[in-house]
């Protein structure tokens, strides 16, 4: 057995200046491709989940309400008989960098806790209460959003509208109301 493992390294290294590779030295080799290979799809990964800024300049933003349950039927047609479309805002923003949802908050007018999800996505959550001689109505907002592109942003928001019990029984509701919205923001130009 000796004898084969010695004529097997002496026709090795006969052949190695025919450019014939051995199996340790082939091994390297496809060791090395691997990990230069593995290298580059983690650069090409890491670049393309890199996060995108938006531009500087002019933005808007514009609401479409897709559905509403659990109103009253008075509120449901008060939420439908708006415009289909209804703009947000239209503001110059200007972002830093790293880019931060929460620089959105000025425009939208509302303290928005902003969660970072992933790569160009955000989560967020708005509380808003409001007293009223009957009770309070508190108004809950989670806006799920996508960085689409450095000219726009997409986000979904379910707006969940409670009333405190004197509230809901004085407008005839048991449940909360439930909006779900969609925003789009642009940005116009500089």
């Amino acid at each position: 057995m000796q004898h084969r493992h010695r004529k097997r390294i002496f026709i090795q290294r006969r052949y190695k200046s025919g450019r014939v590779l051995d199996t340790d030295t082939k091994k390297a080799l496809l060791l090395l491709l691997a990990m230069l290979l593995a290298f580059g799809i983690a650069s090409a990964q890491k670049a393309l989940a890199a996060d995108i800024r938006p531009k500087d300049g002019v933005w808007q933003g514009a609401t479409t309400v897709r559905q509403v349950n659990g109103c009253t039927p008075e509120i449901q047609q008060e939420i439908k008989s708006g415009p289909q479309t209804e703009i947000l805002y239209h503001d110059s923003m200007t972002f830093k960098a790293p880019f931060d949802f929460k620089q959105f908050n000025r425009v939208l007018d509302a303290d928005v806790s902003w969660t970072k999800q992933g790569p160009n996505q955000w989560h967020g959550t708005v509380v808003e209460t409001e007293r009223t001689m009957f009770g309070a109505v508190t108004s809950t907002t989670e806006l799920k959003t996508l960085v689409a592109s450095d000219t726009r942003i997409n986000q979904t928001a379910v707006m969940t509208v409670s009333f405190s019990r004197r509230l809901a029984e004085k407008l005839g509701v048991s449940a909360p109301c439930v909006v779900d919205i969609d925003i789009i923001h642009r940005h116009l130009g500089p």
